[in-house]
């Protein structure tokens, strides 16, 4: 048996990714994903996938195949009075899909393969990171904020990391899947940052020129 090769349950979400090494809180709600996650407890593991669906066919098992995804533990669970979950998972790696299934239980699992992000977690050493203290990021993303009218709490930006912040607004901001998909299948941390500040300056940019042409 490969030991890159795993089962896992997956959980189909669009527009919402997780990262190695970061962190996901999630609302549960559905039968076939309470069961999902009564499923995951019972094992030592805890792991579930996420996956963007490809072309919003949630129940088309072959749009799942050669998919990249990224799997996290329960790090947290909570049932709450409507008999819903709410839980929280950390990321762990990514993985490609080898192939998929519906179980009885309602929700899909698949075997993926881990062979080609085996390094995922040690790459987030920050001392690995080119961009540590470059200021590009946080420069550009107060004009992204401000464009998209976005809260912020620049208490909190400003005490993170540029590795940290680079995973977390891979998942936060309101990029489209398609983006979101690239963050996630970026080969390291620093071409994550880089494809970031690029789509952030890319909004930026087409929303100056918009303006431009309106006046």
């Amino acid at each position: 048996m490969n030991s890159y090769n795993l089962d896992i349950p997956i959980f189909p979400l669009d527009n919402v990714i997780i990262l190695p090494g970061s962190f996901l809180p999630l609302n549960i709600f559905e039968k076939r994903y309470l069961n999902m996650v009564d499923d995951a407890l019972k094992t030592s593991s805890r792991l579930i996938g996420l996956i963007q669906p490809l072309m919003n066919k949630k129940e088309n098992i072959e749009s799942f195949e050669n998919s990249i995804g990224c799997y996290g533990r329960i790090i947290k669970f909570e049932e709450t009075e409507n008999e819903t979950y709410i839980i929280s998972l950390k990321g762990l790696s990514r993985f490609r899909v080898i192939n998929t299934q519906l179980i009885k239980r309602g929700y899909l699992s698949s075997k993926v393969s881990v062979e080609t992000y085996k390094n995922d977690i040690n790459k987030l050493k920050t001392n690995n990171f080119k961009f540590i203290n470059d200021k590009s990021l946080k420069t550009i993303l107060k004009s992204y904020l401000k464009l998209k009218k976005l809260d912020s709490n620049w208490n909190y930006i400003n005490s993170c990391s540029n590795l940290d912040l680079t995973n977390q607004l891979s998942m936060i901001c309101p990029f489209s899947t398609h983006e979101k998909q690239m963050l996630l299948e970026s080969k390291s941390i620093d071409d994550r940052y880089i494809l970031l500040l690029s789509i952030l300056e890319n909004t930026v940019k087409l929303n100056e020129k918009e303006n431009q042409i309106r006046h």
